[in-house]
């Protein structure tokens, strides 16, 4: 499956970067296809590459026309809050246009329209600009939007059908509740780091913390992933054992609250990838199958590129899916490692002698952590150099210092919600040290690879390396990561 998914990939990006038409592309899949035929294991690379080809053709649309000045856009979307307000990607009802736009609106405006909704609209429509170091409009265009809009009052736009009462509503409400209760007890800062490890970062983080937390190594800790779900899933788990619930009704809720916690924090490509090998994971005991978490991850790539092959370009996408892969394919060999030299150094405990503090901390918390710390940024290095041209070297360092504190922050997050703010106390010690590490670890004296620029050819051809030749672990190693 992960050949599958690696295949989709090059086929999308095959048609991004060399703007074959639709024809020669299934032609030049075809062909490879017929020459792995002696070659077994790269057949599905093959059938991937007419996959993601024939469906990024698909999805690509030529720039529409500039739409009129009054239109019907249907909310396909949940509005998502920016620095100046906020935002809504909606669909053309009339015309009917092939494509998407996205409509801002700023703070006066009071009565906002949300996902379902259908309104009429009177704006002055713009292209993206380009800014300098990121290509907006390409990335917008990759989404098939070419026309935005803002709106500045109430009185140029009309709910004409509501889309309340809809369960992707229900979600939204639910997020909106979270943020305004963090925002009434906490300051704006300490209430955009709470909201962003909890449910992802929005568009009002503050950039200056954004940045740092990035250039530290901890920026992951911003976009809900597998840590975030495999913690709250969890305690979803421990409540269900004291419960008469059958060992097949737990396995459904739990599979259940995994997806809930991806709509609520925005079904991002972070958290669908990991219900989704959560999904396969707990389901494979059901039907008598043993669980693959390579397959499982192959399955996520597949099935989110199929549904939105532009996140293959996206930060966000590469980031999870490069993170994961180098945790199951070289954390059990890095820990054994690890493992070993600390057994030199007799930091490990003796066979036949009691653990000190010091060697049952290392053995059960630190060495595992360290573990996944550094196959997670082997996994990440080169996309990082390749999009923002820095890479800290001593962000395993700080990730230590902060992923152990993401349990107790996931529970007292979620209990300040519900409790309507109590333990206010508790939440902002939590942030100040989220702040000193992200701050302390981005400084000018922390040793990093700055300014280095790598060619896409190399990214690439490394991650598709690493897919076709490095070996796979044995199955219990890989549910052991």
């Amino acid at each position: 499956m992960l050949q599958l998914a690696l295949g989709i990939a090059m086929g999308i990006s095959l048609t991004e970067w060399t703007a074959l038409p639709g024809a020669p592309s299934v032609a030049l899949g075809l062909l490879a296809l017929a020459l792995a035929l002696s070659m077994p294991s790269w057949a599905w690379l093959a059938a991937g590459l007419v996959l993601g080809a024939v469906r990024y053709e698909l999805w690509r649309s030529p720039p529409a026309q500039t739409p009129p000045s009054a239109a019907t856009l249907r909310a396909v979307g949940t509005l998502e809050p920016t620095r100046n307000g906020y935002r809504l990607l909606c669909a053309f009802e009339a015309p009917p246009l092939p494509t998407y736009t996205l409509v801002y609106f700023r703070p006066t405006v009071r009565h906002l329209p949300d996902y379902g909704d259908v309104f009429q609209l009177e704006a002055s429509w713009r292209r993206p600009t380009r800014f300098q170091g990121f290509d907006w409009a390409r990335y917008l265009e990759r989404r098939r939007i070419y026309h935005i809009t803002t709106v500045f009052s109430e009185r140029q736009f009309k709910i004409v059908q509501s889309g309340a009462g809809s369960w992707q509503r229900f979600f939204s409400a639910a997020r909106r509740s979270l943020r305004e209760r963090l925002r009434q007890s906490l300051t704006s800062e300490d209430a955009a780091l709470i909201e962003g490890i909890l449910v992802g970062a929005t568009g009002d983080f503050p950039p200056d913390l954004r940045e740092a937390f990035h250039k530290s190594g901890i920026g992951h800790l911003l976009a809900t992933s597998g840590l975030h779900v495999m913690m709250a899933l969890q305690l979803v788990y421990l409540c269900l054992r004291w419960t008469p619930t059958p060992f097949a009704g737990r396995i459904g809720l739990v599979i259940l609250a995994a997806w809930c916690y991806a709509l609520l924090a925005g079904l991002r490509p972070s958290i669908v990838r990991a219900a989704t090998m959560v999904s396969c994971a707990l389901c494979a005991p059901l039907v008598g199958r043993e669980a693959d978490s390579l397959n499982a991850l192959g399955l996520a790539g597949v099935v989110w590129l199929l549904i939105a092959p532009h996140a293959i370009f996206e930060v966000g996408f590469q980031y999870s899916f490069g993170a994961v892969l180098f945790i199951l394919l070289f954390y059990g060999r890095l820990e054994r490692r690890l493992r070993r030299l600390a057994h030199r150094a007799g930091v490990q405990p003796q066979k036949g002698w009691a653990a000190s503090p010091l060697t049952a901390f290392s053995h059960k918390i630190l060495i595992p952590l360290l573990s996944v710390s550094l196959c997670a940024q082997m996994g990440i290095s080169l996309i990082q150099l390749y999009h923002f041209g820095y890479l800290s070297l001593l962000s395993p360092v700080a990730n230590l210092l902060a992923v152990p504190l993401a349990y107790p922050t996931l529970v007292m997050g979620f209990w300040f919600w519900l409790s309507q703010g109590v333990g206010v106390l508790p939440v902002e010690w939590l942030c100040a040290w989220y702040k000193w590490v992200a701050l302390t670890f981005s400084g000018s004296w922390v040793p990093a690879l700055q300014e280095v620029s790598i060619p896409a050819w190399l990214a690439v051809g490394f991650y598709v390396g690493v897919l076709l030749f490095a070996p796979e672990p044995p199955l219990d190693e890989v549910e052991e990561a």
